[in-house]
């Protein structure tokens, strides 16, 4: 310790040595330094004290903005471009007479997903005696009353249609939906038909005729998949018909220009349809919009 206290230079010694007052200055300064921070701490917690008695003012809320989301679903099934084949079975419902049945076949066009352009078939003449497709409303008539009943047999009839899908939709059947539309239908074309002779049935016959045709109606579409349906349809066929004149002529019973009525009689009938609708090509590719 002597030797290091010998090596100290003089400038190291007089740092290296402390008074009485320097001492008690450093004291009387840690005192203070002590005092101010504890005056310090109370401050803060009294502070903290008068916070916690008055309310917090609420912070400012954001604006809520309200926006409207759309979920739009893609058509089930499109018809756009795609040619539509319809085999169907007709009935008649307004005919007293007779009982008709036919059979039937439609083609269409889509030029668009909701217009079609398009032809229909339906064939009634089944090779057999029209009036034992009857009822026996005839033969009664004339029994009792001693008066004939005019009647026509229908061969075919064939139409060029237009057809307009207002409304499409789907229904739940348990856990299964099915896809539905409704359409329009309207055209013009022919109906070939036969008067049957009941007033002078030995001398008389007739061939067929053609008479201009129009039908409206209205039909409902039912998609098993995205190319196969079931549709039911309701008909209205209108035309200007010639029935079998109801005078005999006894002077010229054989004038064939006096077997039909000189007017003609305006014929409405209401069928009922029901068939399977076959679209082609089978499969599609959507190009709507989302």
């Amino acid at each position: 310790m002597a030797a290091f206290w010998l090596t100290l230079p003089p400038a190291a010694e007089a740092q290296m040595e402390f008074s009485l007052d320097e001492v008690e200055e450093e004291e009387a300064k840690a005192a203070e330094k002590q005092t101010s921070e504890g005056d310090l701490i109370e401050e803060l917690a009294a502070s903290d004290d008068t916070a916690s008695d008055s309310p917090a003012e609420p912070e400012p809320q954001r604006e809520e903005i309200a926006e409207e989301i759309y979920a739009v679903q893609q058509i089930y099934a499109l018809r756009l471009k795609r040619v539509e084949l319809a085999p169907s079975a007709a009935f008649t419902l307004n005919d007293p007479y007779l009982k008709r049945y036919g059979l039937g076949f439609a083609m269409n066009y889509w030029f668009t997903n909701v217009l079609a352009l398009g032809v229909n078939f339906i064939w009634y003449d089944w090779g057999t005696d029209p009036l034992s497709r009857g009822t026996d409303l005839v033969p009664r008539i004339q029994n009792q009353f001693r008066l004939g009943v005019p009647i026509n047999d229908w061969q075919f009839g064939l139409w060029a249609n237009f057809t307009y899908v207002p409304f499409y939709g789907k229904f739940k059947v348990r856990k299964k939906i099915f896809q539905w539309d409704a359409y329009l239908i309207g055209g013009v074309g022919l109906m070939r038909t036969q008067p049957i002779p009941v007033f002078d049935p030995e001398r008389r016959s007739f061939d067929w005729q053609n008479n201009v045709a129009f039908n409206v109606g209205a039909g409902l579409r039912i998609f098993l998949t995205r190319y196969l349906t079931f549709f039911a349809e309701f008909r209205a066929y209108m035309w200007p018909d010639k029935f079998e004149n109801l005078r005999v002529d006894p002077a010229v019973p054989e004038d064939s220009s006096t077997w039909l009525e000189s007017g003609s009689t305006f014929v409405a009938n209401t069928s009922i349809q029901i068939g399977f609708t076959l679209f082609l090509p089978i499969k599609f590719e959507y190009r709507l919009p989302k």
